[in-house]
């Protein structure tokens, strides 16, 4: 069994990459990077993704891109990353099944929580 494990990061600046690197690399954690929703559909089609962290500033407030995701990898666990929390988007992407809703003004420590709890789902 492989037991590489792959972290896919979605955004359009690499702040979350950049803050997460220490994190994933003393993990040993594959991470693959993109930019933009469209790369983030070829990403999955043509690799395997253990995790997808997904800043809320590439959904610009549309959810049904979660939805597209989920219908092509139901079980892929979503983490979303927002610069501040709104009621009515968080209840949005709630919605789609999410596996973390995560606002970045609360610091790296619960998103790679949340990333660690995620893999170990995703491999049970």
């Amino acid at each position: 069994m492989n037991d590489e494990k792959t972290v896919l990061i979605a955004e359009p600046m690499e702040n979350i990459a950049s803050q997460l690197g220490p994190f994933l690399t003393t993990r040993e954690f594959t991470t693959i990077q993109v930019r933009t929703l469209k790369e983030t559909l070829l990403t999955l089609q043509t690799q395997r993704v253990h995790v997808l962290v997904l800043d809320a500033d590439l959904l610009q407030e549309d959810c049904g891109f979660i939805s597209i995701i989920k219908g092509m990898e139901p079980e892929l666990p979503i983490i979303i990353s927002a610069e501040t929390n709104t009621p009515e988007f968080e209840a949005k992407v709630r919605q789609e099944r999410i596996f973390y809703y995560h606002i970045k003004s609360f610091g790296t420590q619960e998103l790679e929580m949340a990333i660690s709890n995620a893999l170990n789902k995703s491999f049970h």
